[in-house]
């Protein structure tokens, strides 16, 4: 079976990162170690989206992989490799055990989120005397939970004001089909906990 990319279908995700230190003979790999990393396209039903793998060696060996969607960039990242190219890293360790960093980013409309949540709870204007004071941005650390940063940005987009939130955990994982299709699911779930409030599944 092929690897799986995200598809951030039905969610407000644009942007996954899974880096980690890979378990196992890593001497016994073969791939390149290449300084830089690999930049393929995708599509996602009608829209475009971009992955970047990087296998690196520092002491032990690295598995690095980005995936977007197009509209995240502001300029397109250049294009250097196929598809399948990029697919042929993470085949070359699938199977091995990874500590896998996964980050997660989000936008999503600041009128979307719960009063009573995390982000807009601490974004409350306080007005005072001939001035108002808000909260734009902020970053939060966690303890006890796989989620250890949550980090958030208002910006306005026209007349809406959007939030960029980043979501940073830490899950051990396989590299197989799923790792990053898996990968992306477990980063949305805790998106919507900790940000929106519910659960994956639940009736909005």
């Amino acid at each position: 079976m092929a690897i799986e990319l995200p598809k951030f279908e039905k969610t407000y995700g644009v942007m996954l990162t899974a880096c980690g230190k890979l378990k196992g003979p890593a001497s016994k790999v073969k791939a390149p170690r290449e300084k830089k990393s690999r930049v393929a396209r995708y599509q996602i039903g009608s829209r475009r989206a971009f992955v970047r793998s990087w296998l690196h060696a520092k002491g032990k060996l690295y598995l690095h992989v980005d995936c977007a969607i197009g509209k995240v960039f502001s300029t397109k990242p250049k294009v250097t490799h196929k598809k399948a190219e990029i697919l042929e890293i993470i085949e070359a360790v699938r199977g091995l055990e990874i500590e896998a960093g996964i980050t997660g980013h989000f936008q999503v409309p600041l009128a979307e989120l719960p009063e009573t949540g995390l982000v807009r709870a601490l974004s409350t204007e306080h007005k005072i005397p001939d001035m108002s004071v808000k909260l734009t941005g902020a970053g939060v650390s966690l303890t006890g939970t796989p989620v250890k940063n949550i980090d958030w940005a208002i910006h306005k987009r026209g007349k809406t004001e959007m939030v960029l939130v980043r979501i940073r955990g830490e899950r051990p994982a396989r590299v197989d089909d799923k790792y990053l299709s898996e990968s992306w699911n477990w980063i949305n779930e805790q998106f919507l906990f900790f940000v929106l409030g519910r659960r994956q599944g639940d009736t909005v």
